[in-house]
């Protein structure tokens, strides 16, 4: 059985019933290491001032951003609340600071004159202009830093990166006690974890990216504006008014439960119109395509730059889906190539601008960790890129028109994407989620600093911001698998309506993403009006799989066949084996629901279930 390295349910419950206060829920943090240390922090009365302590160096922050000893205190504070991965992001930019100022800098830097900044907030802050002094507090902060970071991903239970940034730490200071006593709960946890994985997995790549990654909890960040975590009756207005072309769905709200409840709507245009879904919105017959959802928002780990897929659509670009004459090849730069006007013309204008002329190949490296789904963990960051300068193109756009600046958050692309959090009563989520130091912190921080953004700066883009926009990515992405280039690649998309459909094990809406290869029908590409699609393009064709009437939710199945059987061929996403059995199906669904979706299958397991456990606990209470 693998060893879960986070406290037990029992410890939990003992730690809150010594809790003599009551336990704020929402200030329980996404880290898994620290979740009993987090609830007798509560217990013993010390959020009140953690709270107020965070507040007021958020406040120092506006005033001096260069300061690396705020961001320490800052990451160390939010740490103590046990949100570790803002904790590790906020030691990240401390380091990108103290290192600028040592010119041991291997970030771009951004502004230029980073390490200069650094230097004259310190020089500030300490009263002198003492080269010595200055220089001995940049050390001091170094090291604080390696610290306060090793210490945040020990609470992400990461423990591989742990080692690795403290070993660099410890070239650094190596006898600090610190470093050192953490380094070994570290490396404790890891062959722990590692001995653990190896009794269940056989696979040795298995074995590497799971020992190597982190688990959080995927929780709202209770300091942030809740206005930012809602979807409002005009965001809706918006979505349906771009589905309104074709007639044959649209978004509505939903209640997960009861068929007999009914959704609760806003009254108010800044109120949440809560969970949404997608209905028809007329009468649909079987095999009735549904929705073509076209999108700018698809990537592989292949990088652009290859010019073997459209930038925009991600269509392939080599023969025979593409001949080399009808290749759009934009004027701007010579690393980027288009499969038609439109692509060429919708990139141009929008996304395209803020990373024209700009390298991102590094994100393209390596695949980062690999499961054996295939997909390498770099494909978060990837997309991450895409979606950001998707966001900052209309944001210089609503420059240009005297608007007034919005939030990332509230964006239509974001804003419309849902988190998959769990419910606001829950102490202990049912299910943690992978997390990467690189993936997750370096990379989205590189990122915003390649496209422009000062991140010390700018409060719009905070590590909460960042792993929230993460969150809602991770939650709405599906996958495919296509090999029309040469070799087989995995696709990541965002398609922007297909991710209103939820799911049944009992789908009316069957659906496919990019072509697996060159042998399957043209009727594969057909769009909504009978025109091709490009070969290896990001869209995603939803069909009626049965007749359904006017006002009938429309539901997909987010595991393939839902029911197990061998050699389905329905996309899913990402999850599982095709020939895996219903038992592992079901347990798939936890991510998502804590006792099934609802449907007749769902509950007639949890029917049989809970007689079960009725049945366990009559012969217990016999005994």
């Amino acid at each position: 059985m693998v060893r879960v390295l986070v406290p037990s349910v029992d410890n939990i419950s003992q730690a809150l019933e010594n809790s003599e206060k009551g336990i704020q829920i929402e200030w329980i943090g996404t880290s898994t290491f620290f979740l009993e240390h987090n609830i007798e922090l509560q217990g013993a009365g010390h959020l009140d001032s953690l709270i107020a302590f965070r507040k007021a160096l958020i406040h120092d922050l506006l005033i001096s951003p260069y300061d690396p000893s705020l961001l320490i205190d800052l990451s160390a504070v939010e740490s103590k609340l046990g949100f570790t991965d803002t904790g590790a992001a906020n030691a990240h930019k401390a380091l990108v600071l103290t290192e600028a100022a040592l010119n041991v800098n291997t970030f771009l830097q951004h502004p230029r004159d980073l390490g200069t900044l650094v230097y004259e907030a310190i020089s500030k802050r300490l009263g002198t202009e003492s080269p010595v002094v200055i220089a001995d507090e940049i050390t001091s902060l170094n090291l604080q830093t390696y610290r306060e970071l090793v210490n945040g991903l020990l609470g992400c239970a990461d423990f591989w990166d742990g080692l690795v940034q403290a070993k660099a730490g410890l070239n650094r200071f190596p006898r600090d006690a610190e470093l050192l006593e953490m380094r070994g709960d570290l490396k404790t946890a890891f062959l722990a974890r590692h001995k653990g994985l190896r009794e269940v997995l056989g696979n040795e790549k298995d074995i590497v990216a799971s020992t190597r990654t982190g688990k959080i909890y995927q929780k709202q960040y209770p300091w942030m504006d809740q206005s930012l975590c809602i979807r409002t009756p005009d965001l809706l207005r918006h979505v349906n008014a771009g589905l309104a072309g074709n007639g044959t769905c649209q978004v509505e709200p939903v209640v997960f439960g009861s068929s007999s409840q009914l959704p609760k709507l806003p009254t108010k245009e800044n109120e949440d119109v809560g969970p949404l879904g997608l209905f028809a919105a007329r009468d649909i017959k079987l095999d009735e395509k549904i929705m073509v959802d076209q999108c700018v928002t698809g990537i592989s780990d292949v990088s652009p730059t290859r010019l073997k897929h459209c930038e925009a659509c991600h269509g392939a670009l080599v023969a025979p889906y593409m001949h080399p004459t009808r290749i759009i090849r934009p004027t701007c730069c010579k690393t980027a190539a288009f499969c038609s006007i439109a692509c060429h013309d919708t990139a141009l204008a929008g996304y395209h601008k803020l990373m024209c002329k700009k390298s991102f190949d590094w994100l393209f490296e390596s695949q980062g960790l690999m499961g054996k789904e295939g997909c390498g963990t770099r494909w978060r960051p990837i997309l991450f890129l895409r979606v950001v300068a998707i966001v900052l193109a209309e944001a210089r756009e609503r420059a240009k028109k005297g608007e007034l600046a919005i939030h990332p958050l509230q964006y239509p692309l974001i804003a419309r994407m849902a988190a998959n959090y769990s419910p606001a009563d829950k102490v202990q989520p049912g299910v943690s989620h992978d997390w990467q130091y690189f993936e997750n912190v370096v990379a989205p921080t590189r990122i915003l600093m390649q496209l422009g953004i000062n991140v010390f700066t700018d409060s719009h883009w905070t590590p909460e911001v960042i792993q929230t926009i993460f969150w809602r990515i991770e939650n709405n992405a599906n996958m495919g698998k296509t090999n029309l280039t040469g070799k087989q690649i995995v696709m990541v998309n965002l398609n922007p309506n297909y991710l209103f459909f939820n799911h049944s094990c009992e789908p009316n809406v069957s659906w496919h993403g990019a072509v697996p290869s060159g042998d399957v029908s043209i009727d594969w590409l057909k769009g909504m009006n009978g025109e091709i699609l490009s070969p290896g393009c990001s869209a995603v064709w939803c069909t009626a799989a049965r007749d359904i009437r006017k006002g009938e939710e429309l539901k997909i199945s987010y595991i393939g066949n839902p029911l197990g059987s061998k050699g389905d061929g329905e996309g899913s996403e990402g999850e599982g084996e095709a020939d895996e059995g219903r038992h592992t199906k079901r347990a798939w669904l936890e991510k998502w629901f804590d006792r099934g979706c609802g449907c007749r299958i769902c509950e007639k397991e949890n029917m049989e279930t809970d007689r079960l456990e009725a049945v366990e606990a009559e012969r217990e209470k016999a005994l």
